[in-house]
């Protein structure tokens, strides 16, 4: 495979960005080239989200303005692989017909074969087993594969010293507009000793901040050397790796927050003050259609257990509006909630019905697209007030911010207002706009050499936004003499 140069296309979410890492590592170790630009690649991989219908339209479009160049390159492979790979299964390429290679999530592993295959003009295509020959049981052997492809990948997550590491997969809350459980399988925790012995190998190569992943990763739950262990056992024990400096989890189920788990933000020093936990709805009529499992005072409950436990924790939420039969005092109800939580931080999705799920094939989507244009308008605005309030209320402090790298949206201006350099203040010529994040992640952006992409540093906030804290970085100017 040297003559093959291959790119990736990520949508979606983190557990995609981390399954982009595995795929570059699996076709590097098979001698494959992964290059930064898809016109220097005769391999182009589009690894896909099937959450939203904007995600699939995005793909498909992406794929279908191919066809000009596969006609000049005939020697051009393209590859769908993940969630809608095996979301439309052996149907794909009535969509996406120039698809070459077909691939489920669960199966990234294979790639490079496929890939070989698909160049001797074989079939190639790759999907997971569905739910119900065998569930768990029939992904045994890809989720091996995948654990390999894990213990074995070098450092290189989503910015310098800072990564992703699995600790499930799949899910098994059937949410009534989402095809996760359809296209990821069950629910599959990963063994401890396995999570463990990567972290602390990440750590060891470099990394300060680790994120654990998993669909509902408060579901976590595993058995080893004749113990139990859940998500609580799980971060405090990554939590003492030499060296570690951050630590997250997300995405969080409501119906699964414990006590043992939120005692873990006061108890754990390493873990950050940053919850991520869908609400979805502040309505318990549309929770019930949603089949989320809980209602609206036990979101707020779990809320409140966790802010007990760390007053400063920053909440996080997802919520979807116009839902089948959302009406207006529904949505004012989910408003609701949002004025009552106060979010750190949230995003705000239209309904679009998903092939396969519930919602689907039971209810009419009846919410006029406008009526859900409006809505997520209100929401949004609403969401990104509270955030920009308890971003104001940081004006003044100093901060930890753990450095990400360069900004991608540079506000060069904005940054350099505020108060004048003092002891926050350094006159290196070759600064560029930095972006980072505080413990509650919380965007900082400011001034300051590239170098320092991936350390921890204080940065005082001189200016804040609703999505964003301006800042002057710290410099330390040593004991006098």
């Amino acid at each position: 495979m040297h003559d093959v140069r291959a790119h990736i296309t990520t949508y979606g979410c983190q557990m995609n960005r981390l399954d982009a890492e595995l795929l570059a590592h699996a076709l590097r170790r098979d001698g494959a080239q992964v290059v930064a630009d898809p016109a220097d690649a005769n391999v182009l991989l589009f690894l896909t989200c099937s959450v939203r219908a904007h995600a699939e339209d995005r793909l498909f479009s992406n794929v279908g303005a191919l066809k000009a160049r596969k006609r000049r390159e005939p020697d051009l492979l393209v590859g769908v692989l993940g969630c809608t790979a095996q979301q439309y299964g052996d149907g794909l390429r009535e969509r996406a017909p120039l698809a070459d290679v077909v691939c489920g999530p669960g199966r990234l592993a294979e790639v490079p074969a496929l890939i070989r295959q698909a160049r001797r003009g074989w079939p190639a295509a790759a999907l997971d087993p569905p739910r119900a020959n065998g569930g768990a049981d029939a992904l045994a052997a890809s989720d091996a594969d995948l654990d390999r492809l894990e213990l074995a990948r070098p450092l290189g997550g989503p910015s310098p010293r800072h990564a992703y590491v699995t600790v499930m997969r799949g899910c098994d809350n059937f949410c009534a507009y989402c095809v996760v459980p359809h296209v990821r399988g069950p629910e599959r925790s990963r063994a401890p000793s396995a999570v463990l012995e990567e972290v602390r190998r990440l750590v060891a190569e470099g990394a300060r901040q680790i994120t654990l992943l998993g669909q509902a990763v408060d579901k976590y739950e595993a058995r080893e050397a004749g113990r139990p262990w859940d998500l609580a056992d799980l971060v405090a024990e990554a939590a003492g790796t030499r060296g570690l400096a951050r630590l997250h989890f997300i995405t969080n189920h409501p119906a699964a927050m414990t006590e043992r788990l939120a005692a873990v933000f006061r108890d754990v020093p390493t873990v950050c003050p940053y919850l991520h936990m869908p609400a979805q709805a502040g309505s318990d009529a549309v929770l019930h259609r949603m089949n989320r499992g809980y209602t609206v005072a036990d979101y707020e409950a779990r809320v409140a257990m966790v802010r007990r436990a760390r007053p400063d924790v920053a909440v996080a939420s997802d919520f979807i509006v116009g839902f089948p039969g959302e009406t207006e005092a529904d949505f004012e109800a989910t408003c609701g909630l949002a004025r009552r939580v106060r979010f750190a931080g949230g995003f705000v999705f239209k309904y679009s019905p998903r092939p396969g799920t519930f919602a689907a094939q039971a209810y009419r989507d009846d919410v006029p697209d406008a009526q859900k244009r409006r809505r997520h308008q209100v929401l949004l605005d609403l969401l990104q007030r509270s955030a920009a309030e308890q971003n104001r209320a940081l004006v003044g402090r100093t901060v930890p911010v753990f450095i990400e790298g360069p900004s991608p949206h540079p506000h060069l201006d904005a940054a350099k207002e505020g108060g004048p350099e003092g002891e926050c203040g350094e006159g290196d010529a070759d600064k560029v706009q930095l972006r980072g994040r505080t413990p509650g992640g919380r965007i900082v952006v400011f001034d300051g050499p590239t170098h320092l992409a991936g350390e921890i540093v204080d940065v005082q906030i001189t200016r804040a936004a609703a999505v964003t804290l301006f800042g002057e970085r710290c410099v330390s100017t040593g004991p006098a003499g």
